[in-house]
């Protein structure tokens, strides 16, 4: 289930993080601060965004990797994504947002496409409000936002666990 994404950051990164958590995106740019010993937050690596959800007990269990990237895009500590990712299971192939999203996959889901983060979950995708709205809504082709993100090639896709 994805939460409305509340809060003051604005950037894609903490919006993810809200929207899967369910915290404000400020709290979610203060646990990246705190893990990584940032002054701010500008953009978020896939272990930014993976050790933030970690701390908040939603560890990943499932990614994704477009095959130019098959050992990871964004890195902002080696050892940590290493950390992070050492159990996780992996596919690398090329999809596009909307192949992958139409086909509905199960569970919450962090998408990294064009430098961008979404959220996706049980049908319903969110963002910081650049390319989709702050609350979720129902992926379909048919939205007058989706068709135009719906061809961007998915660098990474992490799929988190979320306890009951």
């Amino acid at each position: 289930m994805l939460h409305r994404i509340t809060g003051r950051a604005k950037k894609c990164g903490p919006s993810t993080i809200s929207a899967i958590a369910g915290i404000p995106t400020h709290e979610a740019a203060a646990i990246i601060r705190r893990l990584y010993d940032h002054r701010a937050v500008k953009g978020v690596a896939t272990d930014e965004l993976t050790a933030a959800l970690a701390d908040l007990g939603l560890p990943p269990n499932y990614a994704l990797r477009h095959p130019r990237y098959p050992n990871g895009r964004w890195k902002e500590s080696e050892a940590e994504f290493d950390r992070l990712f050492a159990n996780v299971p992996f596919d690398v192939r090329s999809v596009s947002l909307g192949a992958f999203l139409d086909v509905a996959p199960s569970g919450s889901w962090a998408i990294a496409a064009a430098r961008h983060w979404i959220a996706y979950a049980d049908g319903f995708v969110a963002d910081s409000g650049y390319w989709l709205s702050r609350e979720p809504q129902r992926w379909a082709a048919i939205h007058l936002s989706h068709p135009r993100v719906a061809g961007r090639r998915i660098i990474e896709a992490i799929r988190f666990t979320v306890p009951s």
